[in-house]
C-alpha cells in the first residue's frame, strides 16, 4: 500500500492564495502528496550520499511540508526509478522539483511518465528562479490521467553527451469532479480541436538532451499526448545531407563517419557535443536496421497523429572551411551549381537542372518507401535562393520570349515569370511521385508547402515569385493538399484554397510580436487563420509555462484568457527552509556565496 499525505484544507487557501494553480490544480477535493522519494524503486538506485550513478536522497522541509527529494547532478548517470502509488480515478498529476542555482550545474531536465507507458516525457524548467539568499520548490504539470490501473510513476534524467540534473520533491495528484473527467473525455474526442502541425527540425533534439536510443527519440513525439496536436511535420532531408539510410551514392547520410569533424576525445564546444551525439545516434541505428523516421510515425499514430516529411531542398556546398565531408552533391557536380547575372557561380545548386530536382525526386522516393508517411513538405524557407541566372534559365527566357538574356535586367518581371514555370514543372513533378509512390502503398500522400505570402520578403530572400514560387498557381492546379505560411496570413492563400481544397496553416513567427503566444495566436484566429504550424517545437514544449497554451491550441477561449491574464502561466513557488538538514531561509548566501 502506497503512503499518502493528505492535506485537509490546504488545496482552497493554495488556490486562493496563488491564482496561477488553477491551471495546475483542479478543484474539488484536497490534493495527494506523495513527499517521500525514498520508496522510488529499485532501492539500490538509490544512496543517503553522493555515489556513482545513484540518485541521492535529500531531506527538505518548506512552511507547507516535509519530505525526502530525489536529486541528482548532472554528472551523476542515475538510472530510470519508479516510485509506487494507488488511487482510483482521474487526476491532474502535477511534479514538485527543485531547480537550484546554487549547484552550478546548469540547467535541469526532469523525465517522468505513469507507469503504463513506455515513453517518458521531458520537463525543462529552464532558468533558476533561485536567489543568492533563497531556492524554492516550484510545481509543474505531468499530465491529466485516470490512474485507477496505474501502479507507478517513474522518473529518470538526461545522462550520455547530454547530461542534465534532476530533482524531485514529491508528486501531487488533484482528483478530478465527474463535470472534469467527463469535459476532459469530450476534449480529447473532439477532432475539430485538433489544428496544431508540431514541426521538427530533426538535429535540434541531440542539442537539448540525451538522445542515444530510439526511447529517448520518441520522447519528443510522446510529448504532444493529448494535445491538440493533428500533425508532427518531421525534417528528414537537409539539402543533401539524410536523416534515413540512403543508397543514393550523391547522398549522405548522417550516421556517416567522415560527415563531421569531431576529435573522439574532447568537443570544441555545446554544439560541436550535440553533432557528435547526433553523428553517433543515425550511426547506431543504421547498424541495427533502424529507420529512426519509421519508429516517430508508428509513435505518432499510436497517439492518433498524422505524420509528415519535410525536405529541406537548398542544397549547399559549403565553403570548405568546417566541412569534414568534401565529397558532397554541389562539390561532385560544380555544373549544377546557381549563378550570378554576371557569371559568378554560388555554391549551391540550382533547381533549374533536371538532375538537382530529380535528386530531391529520389530523396522523397526513398523516404516514403522506408517510412510510413502520411504526407510530405517542401520546406521553402530553407532556402532561398532556388534559381538564379543558370543556362537552363537564360535557355527558357530565350526561348519564350525570343530575346537574348544577355541585357536583361536583375529585376526584370518576366525573369520571375520563367523561373516560376520552372519551378511548377518541377511541383507537378512531386505531386505525380508522390502519387505513384502512394498508389503502390495503397493510400494517398499528401503535399504541403511553408511558404511566405506572396507580397513580403523572407529570410535571406525576396516574395515568393522572386524567387520562382508561384503558390497560387500550385494551388490553382491542385497540386498542394495544404500551404504553410510564415509570420503573415495571406487572404489570396485562404481564399484559393477554399476553393480547391487546400487548408491554410499558419506559423505566426519566430521574434518578437509574431512569436507564437498566445496573443499572437488569438490575434491571427480573429484574421482569420484556424491551423497552425509550430516551427522547432522542440526548442518550446518542454519548458512548462509555453505548454500550457501550446498543447491547448484549438481552445480560444483558453489562449483568450491567457492573453488577458498572463500571470496564469506563472509556477506556484515555495520558498525552502531546510535542504540535507542545513537551513536556508537565512543562511544560504553566507553558506554558498560568501566565501571561498
Amino acid at each position: 500500500m502506497s503512503i499518502r499525505i493528505f492535506s485537509v484544507g490546504l488545496l482552497a487557501i493554495f488556490l486562493s492564495c496563488c491564482p496561477s494553480a488553477q491551471l495546475i490544480a483542479a478543484e474539488g477535493d484536497e490534493a495527494i502528496f506523495l513527499t517521500d522519494m525514498s520508496r522510488c524503486e529499485p532501492a539500490a538506485a538509490l544512496a543517503s550520499q553522493p555515489e556513482p550513478g545513484k540518485w541521492r536522497l535529500i531531506p527538505y522541509a518548506t512552511a507547507e511540508r516535509k519530505g525526502i527529494m530525489l536529486g541528482a547532478g548532472s554528472f551523476v548517470e542515475a538510472p530510470e526509478v519508479r516510485l509506487p502509488i494507488e488511487v482510483d480515478g482521474w487526476f491532474d498529476v502535477v511534479l514538485g522539483i527543485w531547480n537550484p542555482k546554487v549547484m552550478y550545474d546548469g540547467q535541469p531536465i526532469i523525465k517522468a511518465r505513469l507507469g503504463s507507458r513506455p515513453i517518458f516525457q521531458q520537463i525543462h524548467p529552464g532558468k533558476s528562479p533561485g536567489l543568492q539568499n533563497a531556492t524554492f520548490l516550484e510545481e509543474v504539470s505531468l499530465c491529466r490521467a485516470d490512474l485507477s490501473d496505474e501502479t507507478s510513476i517513474a522518473f529518470a534524467k538526461s545522462n550520455g553527451l547530454q547530461p542534465h540534473s534532476a530533482y524531485i520533491a514529491y508528486v501531487k495528484l488533484v482528483p478530478l469532479s465527474p463535470a472534469q473527467v467527463q469535459a476532459e473525455k469530450s476534449r480529447r474526442q473532439d477532432e475539430s480541436r485538433k489544428n496544431l502541425v508540431a514541426t521538427f527540425d530533426g538535429s535540434s533534439i541531440f542539442h537539448f538532451s540525451d538522445v542515444s536510443t530510439t526511447e529517448h527519440l520518441l520522447e519528443w513525439v510522446e510529448k504532444l499526448r493529448d494535445s491538440d496536436t493533428k500533425k508532427v511535420l518531421w525534417a528528414v532531408t537537409y539539402g543533401d545531407r539524410t536523416g534515413f539510410p540512403t543508397k543514393n551514392p550523391d547522398l549522405t547520410y548522417l550516421g556517416n563517419d567522415d560527415l563531421f569533424l569531431t576529435s573522439p576525445l574532447t568537443f570544441g564546444n555545446n554544439y560541436q557535443r550535440g553533432q557528435r551525439q547526433m553523428q553517433q545516434f543515425f550511426k547506431q541505428c543504421a547498424a541495427e536496421g533502424i529507420v529512426p523516421q519509421q519508429r516517430l510515425a508508428e509513435h505518432a499514430h499510436k497517439l492518433g497523429m498524422k505524420f509528415d516529411l519535410m525536405y529541406r531542398i537548398g542544397i549547399l556546398g559549403g565553403i570548405g572551411m568546417m566541412e569534414a565531408h568534401k565529397n558532397n552533391f554541389v562539390q561532385k557536380h560544380p555544373e549544377v551549381r546557381q549563378v550570378t547575372r554576371d557569371g559568378r557561380p554560388l555554391q549551391k545548386a540550382s533547381l533549374a537542372f533536371p538532375q538537382v530536382q530529380q535528386l530531391i525526386l529520389d530523396q522523397i522516393d526513398e523516404s516514403c518507401r522506408l517510412i510510413d508517411a502520411d504526407g510530405i513538405n517542401l520546406c521553402f524557407v530553407r532556402g532561398p535562393h532556388f534559381l538564379l541566372w543558370e543556362q537552363p534559365v537564360r535557355a527558357a527566357f530565350e526561348k519564350k520570349y525570343g530575346v537574348s538574356s544577355q541585357d536583361v535586367a536583375e529585376d526584370d518581371p518576366r525573369m520571375d515569370v520563367v523561373r516560376a514555370e520552372i519551378m511548377t514543372n518541377f511541383l507537378k513533378r512531386v505531386r505525380a511521385k508522390l502519387d505513384e509512390v502512394g498508389k503502390s502503398q495503397g493510400k494517398d500522400l499528401t503535399l504541403s508547402v511553408w511558404v511566405w505570402p506572396h507580397d513580403q520578403g523572407v529570410w535571406l530572400g525576396g516574395r515568393p515569385l522572386d524567387e520562382g514560387l508561384d503558390v497560387a498557381e500550385w494551388i490553382k492546379l491542385d497540386l498542394l493538399d495544404s500551404v504553410i505560411c510564415q509570420e503573415g496570413v495571406d487572404e489570396t492563400y485562404i481564399q484559393l484554397g477554399q476553393q480547391h481544397g487546400c487548408e491554410f496553416v499558419l506559423f505566426t513567427g519566430y521574434r518578437g510580436d509574431k512569436a507564437m503566444s498566445p496573443t499572437s495566436l488569438v490575434d491571427a484566429y480573429q484574421k482569420g487563420a484556424t491551423t497552425f504550424a509550430c516551427w522547432d517545437i522542440d526548442a518550446y514544449q518542454n519548458g512548462p509555462e509555453t505548454w500550457q497554451w501550446l498543447q491547448r491550441t484549438g481552445d480560444r477561449a483558453a489562449l483568450q484568457k491567457l492573453k488577458d491574464q498572463p500571470e496564469l502561466l506563472k509556477r506556484p513557488r515555495f520558498p525552502l527552509i531546510e535542504v540535507n538538514g542545513n537551513r536556508v531561509d537565512a543562511g544560504l548566501a553566507d553558506a554558498v556565496y560568501s566565501g571561498g
